[in-house]
């Protein structure tokens, strides 16, 4: 660890890019639980490496225009006497650099796809709202929740927890048109007067999904749930879940 104050803030600095890849990293892709020290490590390689990539720039630069770029000899020789004398040009360069290594990292977050292997294992939640969507060019995916107490809520999915461990404590938020149904055996009426509702998973017995390519107006109502008719014939795929209740085979 650096052992003065300086030190530290240049460690912290170039620690930035590794932050910005790995925080981009996690808001497109479902999010895992890691260890410190795994979590540690994968920002301070990625640092090294967006900012190798722009040092290297750099390096480019200096040796096509070296008037153009601070001199670096100088720097390693003299240190804070050279700091001083041309402070003005290496701080604009500075701040340049690490603009340039964030960017960087922002993009190949992007653009990265996962790798194979255990570690790209994702939840079924993000493949029923995420992926399988995705792949069929759906423009918006009307989610009903069959709950524990025999209720049924049915909405346009708004967003959803994203994270890759399967638990109760997970939640989904579904938007208008909402579809209720108090009780087995009684009608589905709309719920009006209200624009958004959260479900948790742990109430969710199992879930009906379907893709449309078109969305819904918010005095229509999409029949998904158990009353409106073959899920097959909609293109609904249905079947009970595991622990958390949502499970559902991809569509076809």
């Amino acid at each position: 660890m650096p052992s003065s104050l300086l030190g530290l803030v240049l460690f912290v600095v170039c620690l930035v890019p590794g932050f910005v890849y790995v925080a981009a990293r996690d808001m497109r892709l479902p999010e895992r639980t890691s260890s410190a020290f795994r979590e540690t490590t994968r920002v301070v390689l990625a640092s090294l490496a967006f900012d190798g990539i722009v040092l290297a720039v750099f390096a480019l630069i200096r040796t096509a225009s070296p008037g153009l770029t601070p001199d670096t000899g100088r720097l390693v020789r003299e240190g804070w006497a050279y700091a001083r004398d041309d402070y003005g040009r290496l701080t604009l360069w500075s701040c340049a650099l690490l603009a340039a290594a964030a960017c960087v990292a922002l993009a190949a977050a992007r653009l990265l796809p996962r790798g194979p292997g255990p570690l790209s294992v994702e939840s079924s939640w993000w493949l029923l709202f995420d992926r399988y969507p995705a792949l069929v060019g759906a423009k918006c995916t009307y989610v009903g929740c069959e709950l524990v107490d025999g209720s049924y809520l049915a909405g346009v999915l708004k967003h959803f927890a994203h994270q890759a461990e399967e638990t109760s404590d997970r939640e989904l938020a579904l938007a208008a048109p909402l579809e209720y149904r108090s009780h087995p055996g009684a009608p589905s009426r709309r719920l009006t007067g209200h624009q958004l509702v959260s479900v948790s998973a742990g109430q969710i017995k199992f879930l009906t999904v379907t893709y449309l390519d078109h969305v819904p107006q918010p005095g229509h109502v999409t029949a998904t749930g158990p009353d409106g008719g073959d899920p097959a014939q909609r293109g609904t795929a249905a079947s009970p879940a595991p622990s958390a209740g949502a499970d559902a085979s991809p569509p076809q």
